[in-house]
C-alpha cells in the first residue's frame, strides 16, 4: 500500500479552490493543478464530470524516465516525483510523455514546474494544500486501496503508469439537462492543436530533416565509393545541431541533455548525434575510409533513435509506420541519390501505402487532404523521373524530391499526438458530435 490522492467527482463543484491553494502555498507562477470538465460545452447528450488533477506521482513515472537532463527524482519518504528546476533544460519532453498534463512550462524561467505533493508538509504529518482547501471533501489524500482502474472515468488516460490516485465514485453517465433546450447546440470553434505543435516545434522539424539528409548523403557517398563534399556535409551537421538548440528553454544547459542515457530516448539521441557528428567530421576532413563506414552505421542508428523518441511518447501504429519517419526517409533518399531503382521502388511503395491510409482517415480534413495529396504526387513524379532517367540529375527534380520528404516530416508532426487527458476529453466530445451529425 502507498499514499495518494482520493477523489469523489460527485462532490466536486469546479470551484478551483484546490488550484488556488496550490498556487498560493508554493508561490507558483504556473498552474500545476487543474479542474477538468468532461463536458465543458454542456452538450445535452453527454454527462458532466469534474476532475481535480495535478501530478499523480506515478509508480512508473515517464517524466522521470524520459527526462534527458536527470532533472526529476523521487523523494523517498513520500514517493513524490520532484523536478529540480536548476537541472531542467526546458526541452518539454516530459510534457509529451505525461498523459495527465502535469508538467507545466514556466514562460518566465523557460523551465518546467509541477505539483510536488507538498512533500515537506507530508513529512511533517500535514496534508497537501489542495486537499486542505477543498470545501466539499471531493479531494482527499491517504492510503490507496483497490485497483487503479476501479471507478475510473472513461476519458481518464491510462499508460500503465499506476498513478497514485483512486476514484471513490462511479462516473456519472446521466446526460446533462439544459433549460432551455438546445441553448448549447452550437459548436465552439476547435483549436488546431496539430498546427500549434508544429509552430512550436519548428526547430525539431529542421533538426530531424537536416540530420536525415546528412545521414543519407554520407551513406550515398559510401555506396558510390566517394567521400561526401566538405562544405555541404559540414553545413548540414552544424546547422542541424545549431537549430536543435532553439527547442530548449535553457540553451546553455544543453550539456545536461546526455546525463540520462540509460533510460531517456532523447538523451540517447543527443549522445549518438554527437558521436555521428564526430565521425562524419573525421570522414569529411581526413578522408579516412573506416570513418566513413563508422559514420554511416552510426547515422542509421541515430535515425532509429530519433524515431524512438517520438514512439516513446506516441505508440499508435500510425506513428510507428508513418512515412515521415527519419529512418525510412533516409533509405529512400539514399536510393534516389544513388540511382538504385529496386530499393527505391520498395521503400516508395511502403510510403505510398502508409500515405494513402493516413489520407483516408483524414479525408474530412481538407487542409490535410490537400497537403497529403501533394506529397503523394511529388513522390510519384520524382519516382517516375528516376525510372525513366529523364531529367534525373536535373536540380528541379532533386528539389521536388526533397520538398516531398520535407512535407512528409511536417505531416509527421501534424499526426504526432501523444495521449493526454486533454486529447481524451476532446476525443469524447468529437465522438458525441459526430454521432449527433449522423443522427
Amino acid at each position: 500500500m502507498h499514499n495518494g490522492f482520493i477523489f469523489n467527482h460527485n462532490l466536486c463543484v469546479n470551484c478551483n479552490a484546490c488550484s488556488a491553494a496550490c498556487i498560493i502555498e508554493n508561490g507558483w507562477t504556473i498552474r500545476p493543478r487543474m479542474v477538468y470538465t468532461s463536458n465543458s460545452d454542456a452538450l445535452p447528450s453527454l454527462s458532466l464530470t469534474n476532475l481535480s488533477l495535478a501530478c499523480n506521482h506515478c509508480e512508473k513515472p515517464v517524466c522521470l524516465e524520459g527526462c534527458p537532463s536527470s532533472a526529476y527524482y523521487r523523494e523517498l519518504k513520500t514517493g513524490a516525483i520532484i523536478i529540480d528546476e536548476k537541472k531542467c533544460i526546458g526541452c518539454k519532453y516530459c510534457q509529451w510523455n505525461c498523459p495527465y498534463d502535469a508538467p507545466k512550462l514556466n514562460a518566465e524561467t523557460k523551465t518546467i514546474g509541477k505539483c510536488n505533493l507538498c512533500f515537506t508538509a507530508l513529512i511533517e504529518g500535514m496534508l497537501p494544500a489542495c486537499v486542505n482547501a477543498c470545501p466539499t471533501g471531493a479531494l482527499d489524500f491517504g492510503e490507496l486501496s483497490g485497483p487503479p482502474g476501479k471507478n475510473i472515468p472513461s476519458w481518464f488516460p491510462e499508460k500503465n503508469l499506476n498513478p497514485a490516485i483512486r476514484f471513490t465514485s462511479q462516473q456519472n453517465i446521466s446526460p446533462v439537462r439544459v433549460v432551455p433546450e438546445n441553448i448549447f447546440d452550437k459548436e465552439s470553434p476547435s483549436r488546431d492543436e496539430n498546427m500549434n505543435r508544429l509552430t512550436g516545434e519548428w526547430s525539431l522539424v529542421g533538426f530531424s530533416f537536416l540530420t536525415t539528409i546528412s545521414v543519407a548523403t554520407v551513406i550515398s557517398s559510401l555506396i558510390n565509393g566517394i567521400f561526401p563534399g566538405k562544405f555541404i556535409s559540414l553545413l548540414l551537421i552544424i546547422m542541424a545541431g545549431f537549430i536543435s538548440l532553439f527547442h530548449l528553454g535553457k540553451r546553455f544547459r544543453a550539456w545536461r541533455s546526455v546525463t540520462n542515457i540509460k533510460s531517456s530516448p532523447l538523451s540517447r539521441e543527443i549522445a549518438v548525434f554527437l558521436i555521428y557528428s564526430a565521425f562524419s567530421f573525421i570522414a569529411v576532413l581526413l578522408r579516412l575510409p573506416w570513418s566513413l563506414i563508422v559514420s554511416s552505421v552510426t547515422g542509421l542508428l541515430l535515425l532509429i533513435i530519433i524515431d524512438s523518441v517520438y514512439i516513446y511518447a506516441d505508440r499508435r501504429k500510425m506513428i510507428v509506420v508513418h512515412p515521415g519517419q527519419t529512418f525510412l526517409s533516409a533509405l529512400l533518399i539514399v536510393s534516389f541519390l544513388s540511382g538504385i531503382v529496386l530499393p527505391f521502388l520498395f521503400i516508395a511503395v511502403i510510403k505510398l501505402i502508409s500515405s494513402v491510409y493516413i489520407l483516408y482517415i483524414n479525408k474530412f480534413n481538407i487542409r490535410y487532404f490537400e497537403i497529403r495529396f501533394l506529397r503523394i504526387a511529388l513522390l510519384i513524379i520524382t519516382g517516375a523521373s528516376l525510372l525513366s532517367t529523364i531529367s534525373y540529375n536535373d536540380p528541379l527534380i532533386n528539389y521536388l524530391f526533397l520538398t516531398g520528404e520535407l512535407i512528409d516530416r511536417i505531416l509527421f508532426y501534424f499526426d504526432f499526438n501523444p495521449v493526454s487527458i486533454n486529447t481524451e476529453i476532446l476525443k469524447q466530445l468529437k465522438s458525441v458530435r459526430n454521432e449527433k451529425k449522423r443522427n
